[in-house]
């Protein structure tokens, strides 16, 4: 089922709750019966570790293995009690803060924990370049130029062509106006494909012809945004519009929050008189809007940072409803329902989805499961109703009305299709 830029009207809407950050997983430090890790093949290694541990509980290397096995599989609130556990007792292991400090950053909301656990860690390791580049990571991604400059300048201390600290470097040296340098800075990084797109803008932004740049990056890196993004503004100014609005398409599939390119849409559409979807993309444009760029940021990392659950992949499908992409939505609780066919949330939503988008068979097999699993039976009697009807199937439209206001006949939701029934009918008689 395809929905093209669907903003939803839901029937229902229940607010999306993004507490999934795994934080109802167990963090009690006796260490468990059975592993937390459902992956066999990492399950095994947690079940070994574990058993070690029983045997030598203050073993910190054995801990920090289990941490990291944790980290590895996103079970982050528990590799986070264990390796405070390790540091409540052996405060001095590098290591340890290294990874804790690793794993409060990938949060992304308040980063100072994550710097002090990094700072001491280097202060317990200088010289370590994975300490360094972690923590200037943190410094760049929340535009700290000043510290994260330092510790580019410690990393190329170290390795003076390392090849993301001279890209970020010229980033920054960038973003403070130092366009010279800055490209002086992406010339030694011929094939680095950020670096490659930052020496393209700085070319187009003083007016040089960068289209020829960016038609190069594409043939070596067909899948970068930024490129594609810039290339698309090419098109859009050459008034190429049809070539210009598939590229920004196609940005916003992969990237849903990519606000600039639906900007573009929006105004592809009204010049080529495609008002719906002019008036749609606005409206999703303004969704995104409202976020501010860390939350924006946060939504795009959501998936790759949490457990593969159903939780999460129901909790991201109601972002992108939030923001009126349905094809997105819809692709998540699928993956909800592969991991419990009887979830009641992803069923009833799969169905608003499809009936949104006048796909009123299609909703029905949601309809009867929700039915069987929610509590809202007398809402799921009418949206089935509303189906049947839309298909003219009277007989079922009436059997499911009928059980829809016996239950409740009140149900806002019944009493509509109930006058829509009677002004139908009324219609009909007419004719």
């Amino acid at each position: 089922m395809k929905i093209p830029f669907a903003l939803l009207l839901l029937f229902f809407w229940i607010p999306c709750l993004l507490a999934q950050d795994s934080g109802n997983q167990n963090v009690d430090l006796d260490f468990p019966e059975k592993p937390l890790i459902q992956d066999s093949q990492f399950a095994q290694r947690e079940r070994s570790l574990l058993s070690a541990l029983k045997k030598n509980p203050d073993n910190a290397s054995l801990q920090i293995k289990l941490a990291r096995l944790y980290q590895e599989q996103r079970f982050y609130p528990r590799a986070t009690a264990v390796l405070e556990s390790v540091l409540a007792r052996h405060p001095d292991i590098a290591d340890a803060h290294f990874y804790l400090g690793q794993i409060l950053g990938y949060q992304k909301t308040d980063p100072e924990p994550a710097i002090r656990e990094l700072r001491e860690a280097i202060r317990l390791q200088p010289g370590r370049i994975e300490y360094e580049e972690e923590i200037a990571s943190i410094y760049y991604r929340f535009q700290r130029y000043p510290p994260a400059l330092e510790h580019l300048d410690a990393i190329l201390k170290l390795d003076p062509n390392h090849t993301d600290a001279l890209y970020r470097k010229a980033v920054i040296l960038y973003t403070q106006g130092k366009a010279a340098l800055a490209e002086a800075l992406t010339d030694r990084l011929p094939n680095h494909e950020h670096a490659r797109v930052l020496r393209a803008i700085i070319v187009q932004q003083r007016s040089g012809d960068a289209k020829p740049l960016y038609e190069a990056i594409l043939r070596d890196f067909p899948k970068n945004l930024r490129a594609r993004y810039e290339y698309g503004k090419i098109l859009f100014q050459e008034k190429k519009l049809p070539a210009a609005q598939d590229i920004f398409e196609k940005i916003i599939d992969e990237d849903p929050f990519y606000q600039h390119a639906v900007f573009y849409l929006v105004k592809i559409y009204s010049l080529t008189k495609q008002e719906a979807k002019a008036q749609l993309a606005k409206q999703s444009l303004d969704a995104i809007n409202r976020m501010g760029r860390n939350e924006r940021n946060f939504y795009r990392s959501y998936l790759r940072y949490h457990p593969d659950i159903a939780e999460t992949h129901l909790a991201m499908g109601l972002i992108y409803l939030e923001i009126g992409r349905g094809n997105l939505s819809e692709q998540e609780f699928r993956r909800v329902l592969e991991f419990n066919p009887d979830h009641p949330d992803a069923s009833f939503y799969l169905a608003q989805i499809a009936m949104a988008s006048g796909e009123f068979r299609e909703a029905l097999p949601y309809l009867q499961t929700g039915l069987r699993v929610r509590k809202d039976t007398p809402t799921i009697h009418a949206m089935m109703a509303q189906c049947y009807l839309e298909l003219n199937d009277a007989q079922n439209a009436g059997e499911h009305l009928n059980a829809a206001l016996k239950l409740d006949p009140r149900n806002p939701l019944a009493n509509r299709i109930r006058d829509l029934w009677n002004q139908r009918a009324a219609t009909a008689k007419k004719k």
